[in-house]
């Protein structure tokens, strides 16, 4: 009897201990977060650790940025950065994407992959390493000075954005939607899935998710990471909006497996009273494939 008690002593103590490093950690890693003029030093309030139970109603503009920062990691038994170049002030990795592999139905098959790459800036370091893991990749970026080509026998690259829907802008820069260049596409790879579809375009994120939900096209997609932007005017109801958008693809059964905030795009959020990062690396994977053996 003393020894049961002995160990169910400890038991506790070790769950106790547990807790409170769990705890500890989730309050640390949104010290990045201030008030205008201030850091945020009220004291720890109750952790969420699954943001989707909670409406983005009840959301203050604090919690809003703990939405986005969110990493659910736990949902990945399994993740690799790919990419990714080191940058200063601060010093750091910047422009890798979280890769889920395992649970394996999830995961980008080795040697038979699909990659859409939107958004490359001359930064090809995310695309060679997914052709190296084994992938054919798509790579797309009006803004380049540089035309339609094949940097490599499995990278190909067009002067196209993406858009939610098929368009010109004022800098001559041709838009489509992703159903246009998945049916344009089609020809060279096929009706099949994409493994892997990246998104780095500058604010049009929040015009092309409904969109990509609308057309039907989040079926086709077995991973998406992409960096959204949050502009420093936006009030505290259009900060809601974007929650609203992002929690649209999570209900639609993307399973979110990282987040990391962009420390060299940061501001001041005044209608919010808030000032910190302006942009967070999202991934997803689609939970549809989980119980599924197609690719």
């Amino acid at each position: 009897m003393a020894f049961e008690a002995i160990k169910n002593r400890k038991s506790a103590l070790v769950l106790l201990v547990s807790l409170f490093f769990a705890t500890t950690f989730f309050c640390l890693q949104f010290v990045g977060i201030q008030t205008v003029g201030t850091t945020v030093r009220r004291p720890c309030q109750t952790p969420v650790f699954d943001w989707r139970i909670v409406s983005a109603e009840e959301m203050s503009a604090e919690d809003m940025m703990s939405y986005f920062l969110w990493p659910n990691r736990t949902s990945c038994r399994l993740a690799h950065d790919f990419g990714g170049h080191m940058k200063r002030k601060p010093s750091g990795l910047d422009g890798q994407k979280a890769v889920c592999l395992n649970p394996v139905q999830v995961a980008p098959p080795p040697g038979e992959c699909l990659v859409y790459s939107f958004g490359i800036n001359n930064e090809w370091s995310f695309d060679d390493n997914m052709e190296r893991y084994g992938c054919k990749v798509y790579a797309f970026d009006p803004s380049m000075k540089a035309e339609d080509h094949d940097r490599s026998p499995a990278i190909h690259f067009f002067k196209l954005g993406l858009h939610s829907q098929d368009t010109t802008n004022k800098k001559g820069w041709r838009l489509r939607s992703l159903t246009s260049i998945y049916n344009m596409l089609k020809k060279r790879h096929g009706e099949r899935i994409i493994d892997y579809l990246k998104m780095d375009i500058e604010l049009d994120e929040w015009a092309v998710i409904p969109q990509i939900i609308k057309s039907g096209m989040l079926d086709k997609i077995r991973q998406l990471a992409v960096e959204i932007h949050l502009p420093i005017k936006d009030s505290p109801e259009q900060m809601r909006d974007r929650v609203r958008i992002i929690r649209s693809l999570e209900e639609e059964g993307m399973v979110r497996f990282d987040s990391k905030l962009n420390p060299w795009y940061s501001g001041t959020f005044k209608l919010l009273g808030l000032s910190g990062p302006r942009g967070y690396e999202i991934a997803w994977y689609n939970s549809k494939f989980l119980n599924s053996k197609s690719s």
